[in-house]
């Protein structure tokens, strides 16, 4: 008995007693296709085409593709042509014409003279003009002025260890109880000048009533 894989077609020659009368069913040992096959049943008969037929398709498929190139090459040749995109060409500038005097006489009629005479005591005007006298030198400070600056810079230096307390001890330690002590002497000799001057203010409003 013949058997036909309906997957990859291949072929198997069995005995007739291995199909039972109800039949059974068989894989393929190339494809691994499984189908059932009845007993006494003979396999189905390959299907061929007709060569005239094959032909007569053969022939549509080639016409087929070259009617699609034709398309493509009509297509192709009637697209414009794109024509290059040149930059637009700036006109370059004109020079300017130099404005003329239409009052002016020609330059061969103007008589040029000079500015300078000969006898002209004047100096040239080339030469640089130096200043007659040097500047005065500036007169050192005296004892009263160098005491009024010293005493501005310890003003200032006092005030910045005030203001920068918490950082001047934060670096240096060792100066905390002095800087500490220092602050409280001013934070009192402020309060005392505050107290002071609202004295002096309240017994100024007392004239005043």
């Amino acid at each position: 008995m013949r058997l036909l894989c309906p997957k990859c077609d291949a072929e198997y020659e069995i005995p007739d007693d291995v199909i039972p009368a109800e039949g059974r069913d068989v894989q393929c040992s190339g494809c691994q296709e499984t189908w059932f096959v009845p007993a006494n049943t003979p396999p189905p008969e390959r299907t061929t085409i007709d060569p005239k037929v094959s032909s007569i398709l053969q022939q549509e498929v080639q016409r087929e593709m070259e009617a699609r190139k034709a398309e493509k090459r009509m297509a192709h040749e009637t697209e414009p042509e794109q024509a290059p995109v040149t930059p637009p060409i700036e006109p370059r500038p004109q020079p300017m014409a130099a404005p003329t005097s239409k009052n002016l006489p020609p330059i061969d009629t103007v008589k040029i003279s000079s500015l300078v005479s000969a006898t002209d005591d004047a100096a040239p005007l080339t030469k640089p003009v130096m200043p007659s006298k040097a500047p005065e030198e500036v007169a050192p400070l005296d004892s009263r002025q160098r005491g009024t600056v010293a005493a501005l810079l310890i003003l200032g230096v006092l005030t910045a260890i005030y203001i920068f307390a918490p950082q001047i001890t934060e670096n240096f330690p060792s100066q905390t109880d002095r800087i500490n002590a220092y602050v409280f002497w001013v934070d009192d000799m402020r309060q005392w000048l505050q107290h002071g001057l609202q004295a002096i203010l309240d017994y100024r409003m007392t004239f005043s009533l």
